[in-house]
């Protein structure tokens, strides 16, 4: 590696450190067009770029530096969630398998096949992945979660419950969780453990359109209209008029008040 390649890559990570990350970018870049050949500063730039939602530039980079070393596992991972946040899922996968063959032990990839998997209908090879990444670490909040997705999509809500219930006792603060749980517990019919969870998430998260709106449309269900028109009333509020809850919320406070 030439002096002006190792001088800029390592600026541009301490100017990634400092989040000055157009900065980096053009460190990085430098370092790039002074040894093309150099698998540091291509891996650096390709995740910087990702970082920066500029995830076409960072296939590029990635598959430059796999051309150079066609066994770095992360680098299949890294452009698999790239080829992913693209919709190309189908690729994404192909790179996520290729990360395992190398990395058997990878969880991410594992968990990011999962999701690719899951958007693609397959959901019975999403939830193999789940249950894999699960096994090399049962503390895996997300894993849990979207396994507990993968449940609701198979009818098994008392699975879902157990899987969110994991989720929100494993990752601390994970308000998606308890709505999610809340609204298995109302696919099984238990519209008080429905509402607790929505409670939950909006201590978590005050402003959840769609947790107001669950929890509104739960209170009703139960017959608490004056707290079921405060929820609406709130998703008023907080929600984008295009939000989909937005309008539904409107059309029941209509119904509940007719004359307003």
């Amino acid at each position: 590696m030439s002096n002006n390649a190792i001088d800029s890559l390592e600026l541009g990570r301490e100017l990634e450190e400092q989040e000055r990350f157009l900065e980096a970018l053009v460190e990085y870049s430098k370092a790039v067009t002074a040894d093309p050949g150099n698998l540091d500063a291509l891996l650096a730039r390709a995740a910087l770029l990702a970082e920066l939602s500029q995830n076409g530039a960072a296939i590029e980079d990635y598959t430059a530096a796999l051309a150079i070393d066609p066994y770095e596992a992360a680098a299949y991972n890294n452009r698999g969630d790239s080829y992913a946040i693209l919709g190309m899922h189908e690729e994404a996968i192909n790179d996520f398998t290729t990360a395992l063959s190398l990395n058997p032990g990878d969880v991410d990839s594992y968990y990011n096949r999962a999701l690719s998997q899951a958007v693609l209908g397959n959901i019975d090879k999403a939830l193999a992945d789940l249950d894999a990444a699960l096994t090399i670490d049962p503390r895996h909040g997300s894993a849990y979660n979207n396994r507990g997705l993968v449940y609701v999509k198979l009818g098994d809500y008392g699975k879902a419950v157990a899987d969110f219930s994991k989720a929100v006792e494993v990752r601390i603060g994970f308000a998606c969780s308890y709505d999610h749980r809340g609204l298995a517990y109302e696919k099984l019919g238990d519209l008080t453990h429905a509402i607790e969870d929505y409670t939950s998430a909006l201590g978590i998260a005050p402003h959840s359109v769609d947790s107001l709106y669950h929890r509104a449309a739960a209170y009703l269900a139960t017959g608490k209209v004056k707290e079921a028109a405060a929820d609406y009333q709130m998703v008023l509020q907080v929600a984008d008029k295009r939000h989909p809850f937005y309008k539904l919320a409107r059309l029941e406070l209509t119904k509940l008040n007719p004359e307003a």
